[in-house]
């Protein structure tokens, strides 16, 4: 009976060897994570909104006047105010509800 020889293989470099390690090891995680669907992130905070119904006699400038801070402008809160509603200025109505983000 015929034995078979098998062939071993003997680490040249180490370096080299550790690097395709490292390597492979980086390209299973990467494709565990994306196969799984864990490679999308969320974030953590969410931006928070206060809602404000509209009155009648109101004006979106009045509103962002009283709901801006000291140091912003008031043209840039009502931007950011009809930015978020996904409004124009002049198309608020006594009764709507405005959210207005908390960063202001």
């Amino acid at each position: 009976m015929e034995r078979r020889r098998t062939k071993k293989y003997r680490i040249k470099s180490k370096v080299r060897f550790i690097t395709s390690l490292i390597v492979v090891l980086g390209l299973c995680i990467g494709l565990f994570g994306f196969v799984t669907g864990s490679d999308t992130s969320t974030a953590v905070t969410k931006n928070g909104c206060t809602t404000v119904e509209i009155c009648a006699g109101d004006t979106l400038w009045e509103i962002a006047e009283n709901v801006k801070s000291k140091d912003m402008d008031t043209r840039v809160v009502v931007y950011e105010i009809c930015k978020a509603n996904n409004i124009k200025a002049g198309d608020i109505q006594p009764g709507m509800i405005l959210e207005i983000p908390e960063y202001l």
